[in-house]
């Protein structure tokens, strides 16, 4: 029985350029006597070392400890690094253990969104939650119905009743603002643009959007809908609501979340009836509630939710701090997800962009088939990643979202949280090459048919998901060239919302790829080995008619691996 190191985390979701850094490390020691360790920590940037730290420790008799250890401050403007840290004790073999953390001038250069949606009394002084998702370096907290009515979002009183029959706590909501504040992590509360009770509706009928015959707008037989015009009362009234939890309950942004519907509506305003397109509407209200809410507070962050991927052509250079899209059908098949990030960059113009994509088989699945569940999950996350984007997937503790009502939520066990942990490790480690807006994807453009700047041999592959096959993901920029392997081997389709069998192991694919001059680095990582660390991978270099040839095989591809050249 030796030591183990049972954890390795940063102890906040990101840390603000010059700020110092500290890693947390969980250890145990089974033994009934103390026991001698050494520990070495390096720090890398991708697969550089660029830091190295080590130290001695005592660990007591059949005791779990925590070390926190400070590393240092970066000056850094963008970017991940990895933590390796081997434990040595005499007589046992050396263990390893990886983490990741990352450093950012602003948070809006990797904003990781998560979710909290429990806030019932005996939430008071819970703390797992918020650690749990610092953890998976989520820095961006949405607080899903934290509030008393959507009309009317901060409680009257501490206790009170939402407006779906959930009894909910504001000192526990106060409480996990300000736990999120400790990990570095920005509050959001949620906050629907348009959804009131039918009650508020009745007091004020001309405030509302109508359909063509008449009838009020109606959302699941529970909220109507408002006119956010700008002429419409609702239109100040939902701002100052949006300002009241900020001054009031110490949030740091808003979720401005609409429906996907309707598109249209007929406006009573004034008597006279008015048709009403919300895409027009919505950039709008996003640009008078930033207006509003940044003169009470600083850094607020707005999240404007285009559903189903609509208005994202009309809002995407608005005041919000990233582009979200919830994703639905008939957005359903893997390239789909490539296709609505490809949308977003294009009119984004360098803003990060986030998907809400629920999966439903972890719903599903019966216990004997929740693998298939996990595997969806690992094969998405690869996909949204590897495409330069976050997804909105994880949070609470082990919780994961199966559809739009976040407080339905399912629990997943901490085998599974382990190996998604590794993928978010994997982003964070290399964020500052994934979500490098920079880089231009050129999978359908430089690979097969006539295209021979990017050759794969002995594996059978696909440029935009075909099932069955491995995915090539190919970006490049003047300094880096990024091949994702995605393995969809052992399924017959490519839905992304439904379970996935595990892909079969790939071995020896290789890869030719045309070079303009020298090759500074090429090396290979994958969340599925060694928890992401590097590995230099030896290459050599052709001369052909079309010029210089960079050959290398890549190793054992499981579900996710990263090649990346630096030249």
């Amino acid at each position: 029985m030796f030591p183990q190191i049972k954890d390795i985390f940063a102890s906040k979701a990101q840390f603000v350029t010059n700020e110092p850094v500290s890693i947390e490390i969980e250890l145990d020691n089974p033994a009934q006597h103390e026991a001698q360790i050494h520990l070495d920590i390096k720090i890398l940037d991708s697969n550089r070392i660029i830091k190295i730290c080590s130290f001695d420790l005592t660990l007591q008799p059949n005791s779990s400890s925590t070390q926190v250890v400070e590393i240092a401050s970066f000056d850094s403007d963008f970017q991940g690094y990895g933590v390796d840290v081997e434990l040595i004790q005499d007589g046992a073999e050396p263990q390893h253990f990886s983490s990741s953390f990352d450093v950012v001038s602003d948070w809006r250069k990797s904003p990781r969104y998560g979710f909290l949606s429990d806030f019932h009394s005996r939430e008071e002084g819970d703390t797992t939650d918020v650690a749990s998702l610092n953890k998976l370096h989520i820095n961006l907290v949405q607080f899903y119905d934290w509030m008393y009515r959507h009309n009317d979002l901060v409680p009257p009183q501490d206790v009170f009743t939402d407006l779906m029959g959930r009894e909910l706590s504001l000192k526990v909501v106060k409480e996990k603002i300000a736990l999120c504040h400790s990990y570095g992590m920005k509050a959001i509360a949620y906050g629907a643009i348009y959804a009131a009770s039918k009650a508020f509706c009745k007091e004020h009928p001309e405030w509302a959007l109508y359909y063509s015959n008449g009838h009020v707008v109606d959302f699941i037989n529970i909220f109507s809908i408002m006119n956010i015009n700008e002429e419409s009362p609702w239109h100040k009234h939902i701002i100052d609501e949006y300002k009241k939890t900020i001054e009031i309950v110490h949030f740091d942004g808003i979720h401005m979340d609409t429906y996907g519907y309707p598109k249209t509506g007929i406006s009573m305003l004034g008597g006279k009836q008015k048709v009403e397109r919300l895409d027009e509407q919505f950039p709008i209200l996003i640009r008078n509630t930033r207006q509003a809410v940044d003169q009470i507070k600083d850094d607020v962050c707005l999240i404007f939710n285009n559903v189903g991927n609509w208005p994202v052509d009309t809002v995407a250079l608005a005041e919000q701090d990233a582009i979200y899209i919830e994703v639905w059908n008939p957005y359903e098949k893997y390239h789909h997800i490539q296709q609505v990030i490809a949308w977003a960059n294009h009119l984004g113009k360098g803003k990060p962009v986030i998907l809400a994509a629920y999966l439903k088989p972890f719903r599903l699945e019966s216990e004997e088939t929740v693998e298939k569940a996990h595997m969806s999950a690992l094969l998405l996350s690869a996909i949204i990643f590897s495409h330069g984007a976050y997804h909105l997937l994880l949070g609470e503790r082990n919780g994961v979202l199966t559809q739009g009502y976040y407080a339905d939520y399912t629990i997943v066990s901490d085998v599974f949280m382990r190996n998604i942990r590794n993928y978010y490790d994997f982003l964070v480690r290399y964020v500052h090459l994934l979500q490098d807006s920079t880089l231009r994807d050129v999978s359908m453009t430089h690979v097969q048919g006539d295209n021979l700047e990017y050759v794969f041999e002995n594996v059978s592959f696909s440029t935009y998901g075909e099932p069955n096959k491995v995915w090539t993901v190919v970006r490049e920029n003047e300094s880096h060239k990024l091949i994702s392997f995605i393995n969809l081997t052992n399924n017959s389709e490519d839905y992304w919302n439904e379970g996935k069998l595990q892909p079969t192991p790939v071995e020896g694919i290789r890869v030719r790829i045309q070079i303009d001059g020298p090759v500074k680095h090429v090396f290979t990582a994958s969340p599925d080995v060694e928890m992401g660390r590097p590995h230099d991978l030896i290459y050599t270099i052709e001369d052909t008619e079309r010029g210089l040839i960079l050959c290398v095989t890549v190793p054992k591809l499981y579900v996710w691996s990263l090649l990346i050249i630096e030249v």
